[in-house]
């Protein structure tokens, strides 16, 4: 099978569901792409529901609200989940920490948790008897110190409730204000769901495996095995990727994976992405495929940036064309745009749908107007006037 570039592109847009149908819901999104990213920067909107927005335009942010209530999504390894695939998740929690071949880190996240099993038994005879807890409130729990050299560290009580978590103990219940509130997942995921048939390792490697590609829509195996963003690792999945895609040779790349339901969608949309959407998020793949070169500056000295604290780029028709570097200045109700970037070889004909992608997305985000810098390129300079 012979596959061009462009074609590989469109497959892999379409994999993401950018844009998505008409019709297609906020569940039919989570379910889809697998999960909705949690992370708390907020200088343009928090990155689960800009990539909600890529996908689906305006949508109502009581619907999503909605969905967590009735337990239609829960809450689990930093991101939004569909509760039905609580099946799936489990399969890791069951094996956290102790993966194959795992090395010295995961033994000493099992060394550090046996040390607090009394905290741990604390921790949830207290949700028990009261839960939905904050952190605060269980602030009591005589927890031994976590070490690290990242944020983490001395975050003990914190930390243990994370690792709790990954091990399906405890659960994200809901959240009050920033804080989040655990419980027992028997009071967080529905009867019928936590009561299913569990679902074998191989079972879950090989659906798994699926999933990645469908969203990927074409790529190598080991793109395949970095695509989930929950639970894992999986053992093998490389191997059952090889069973579910198709062999093509993509210009200019070589061999890759199709997945069989994969088609390359036209699609004459602009479209504003989040830094972390799933689209983007191998860095490596994006730049091979899209010859885009990505990188987060959130952690970057400002002096050192390339392009900006939180920049979105920019998806024309099948190719990434720039990049939005944006705040959204809540207190004046204005969107800032600091700076737009061209790609080399960006169609000066994009710039109106650039200018409309920036407009819509600050109606959204219910800015009174929209304020340029100087910093636009030439090409689309008439069309990004204030």
């Amino acid at each position: 099978m012979q596959l061009s570039l462009a074609d590989a592109r469109r497959m892999a847009i379409a994999g993401q569901l950018l844009p998505a149908p008409k019709g297609t819901s906020i569940l039919d999104v989570a379910k889809h792409i697998g999960y909705l990213q949690l992370d708390p920067t907020r200088a343009v909107e928090r990155n689960h529901l800009l990539v909600l927005w890529s996908r689906l335009g305006a949508f109502e942010l009581d619907e999503l609200q909605r969905l967590r209530d009735e337990r239609a999504l829960y809450e689990y390894s930093a991101a939004l989940v569909p509760t039905n695939d609580y099946p799936l998740h489990q399969v890791t929690m069951r094996r956290f920490p102790a993966f194959e071949g795992s090395g010295d880190w995961n033994e000493h996240i099992r060394r550090w948790l046996a040390d607090n099993s009394a905290a741990r038994r604390k921790i949830l005879a207290e949700l028990r008897r009261k839960g939905p807890l904050g952190s605060r409130e269980l602030a009591d729990v005589p927890v031994r110190s976590w070490a690290s050299t990242g944020w983490t560290n001395d975050r003990n009580l914190s930390r243990l409730l994370e690792l709790l978590s990954l091990q399906g103990k405890v659960l994200v219940s809901g959240r009050q204000g920033g804080q989040r509130l655990w419980d027992l997942p028997a009071r967080v995921v529905p009867e019928h769901v936590r009561t299913s048939k569990p679902l074998t390792v191989r079972a879950a490697v090989n659906l798994t495996a699926n999933r990645s590609l469908r969203g990927l829509g074409v790529a190598t195996p080991q793109e395949v095995r970095l695509e989930p963003f929950v639970g894992g690792p999986y053992p093998g999945i490389r191997e059952a990727a090889d069973q579910v895609g198709r062999v093509a040779e993509v210009e200019g790349l070589g061999r890759r994976l199709v997945h069989p339901e994969a088609e390359p969608r036209r699609s004459s949309s602009t479209i504003l992405l989040s830094p972390f959407d799933p689209l983007i998020r191998n860095r490596e793949r994006t730049e091979a495929l899209f010859g885009f070169r990505f990188r987060l500056e959130i952690y970057v000295p400002k002096d050192k940036r390339e392009f900006g604290f939180f920049v979105l780029p920019i998806l024309h028709k099948d190719r990434l064309i720039g990049r939005v570097d944006s705040t959204m200045d809540r207190k004046a109700n204005i969107y800032r745009v600091n700076a737009v970037f061209a790609e080399q070889g960006a169609p000066e004909s994009a710039g109106p749908a650039v200018a409309k992608a920036i407009g819509r997305l600050a109606k959204w985000l219910g800015a009174s107007e929209v304020s340029y810098a100087r910093r636009v390129p030439a090409l689309w300079r008439e069309s990004l006037r204030n």
